[in-house]
């Protein structure tokens, strides 16, 4: 994620969810009790109706671009194994009827967050330095996620900007990026979520966060915003190639062997292969997001950890957007 009109550069290090801008600045609240969600719940609560979320891409027909896609992926430095993002750093604050609505202060003048949101002040900021937030109000079905998030009682809410989804409505592709992520696709509809491995399925599109520089520096498709969608970091591959959109919607191939997966790593590789996984943000890696939720943390092993550093880009096919 980036400011459109400020240089990237200081944001690309905060797409490796792994490495904290500073050390935890506090923990993330108390798991309660672990259920599983019904199947194809984000929490209690429907996906967006549509193509995006949920449909299986198992049989679709790969782009007329898809080589010429992962070709330019690998030659831009994007080629390197798939890791997860453990320690996630994000958690998914759960808000009801009886939560405040607070005002969104604006971080620049020239870009008006959406406000106001349902917020505490024991709400969990993410320390890495994209500072998100991810508020979903159950009762209601929505959802609300911040870029560069801070809080405090004598002040209260800012964000550089932000997203507000109505889980309730259809999909609608939005205006423009720069929202909570570069894309405008909100990172914690696509994360892995605790609940998910210990059902056993991750029903629903994943999100890759790809590496800086070997994808486009301007074309995006839908889910992506239809304008300012991307970090900014130019194509370095050669001038011949035909760089990725972000919001390219990638599966992994049927024909990758996942028998001899551990539990949690098939789970998320038969998504890949089922849902498929979006290019949502770019930074040091090709990483799949995770989230934190109510349920704890994702189990996550070495051995899962392995297991998915055996994929890479060259396993993938790039399908036609949704």
């Amino acid at each position: 994620m980036k400011r459109t009109s400020l240089v990237f550069f200081a944001a690309l290090a905060a797409g490796c969810a792994g490495s904290p801008a500073s050390p935890m600045q506090e923990l993330l609240p108390p798991a309660r009790a672990t259920r599983s969600s019904a199947q194809g719940e984000f929490l209690g609560c429907p996906y967006p109706r549509g193509r995006v979320w949920q449909r299986s891409i198992a049989a679709v027909k790969p782009s007329a671009h898809s080589a010429a896609y992962i070709k330019a992926t690998i030659d831009g430095g994007g080629g390197g194994a798939f890791l997860a993002t453990i320690p996630t750093y994000e958690y998914v604050n759960m808000a009801d009827n009886s939560t405040p609505l607070v005002t969104v202060h604006p971080l620049v003048y020239y870009i008006k967050p959406y406000s106001p949101i349902p917020w505490k002040s024991s709400f969990y900021i993410s320390p890495l330095s994209d500072a998100h937030s991810l508020v979903l109000q159950a009762q209601r079905c929505q959802y609300y996620e911040g870029y560069e998030t801070t809080f405090a009682p004598s002040y209260g809410l800012t964000m550089f900007n932000n997203t507000h989804v109505n889980l309730k409505k259809p999909f609608k592709r939005p205006a423009s990026g720069a929202l909570s992520t570069s894309s405008g696709i909100p990172l914690g509809m696509l994360a892995v979520r605790p609940e998910e491995l210990t059902a056993g399925v991750v029903p629903h599109a994943l999100g890759w966060n790809v590496v800086s520089w070997s994808v486009s520096g301007s074309a995006c498709v839908s889910p992506a915003g239809k304008r300012s969608c991307t970090n900014g970091a130019p194509y370095l591959g050669p001038a011949s190639d035909t760089p990725m959109p972000w919001g390219s919607h990638a599966r992994l191939r049927a024909s990758f062997d996942i028998g001899n997966f551990h539990r949690e790593a098939k789970i998320v590789a038969t998504a890949m292969q089922t849902y498929g996984l979006y290019v949502y943000d770019a930074g040091c890696c090709n990483e799949i997001v995770f989230t934190d939720d109510v349920n704890g943390s994702p189990v996550w092993t070495n051995d899962d950890a392995a297991d998915l550093e055996t994929i890479s880009p060259s396993d993938l096919e790039i399908v036609p957007p949704p």
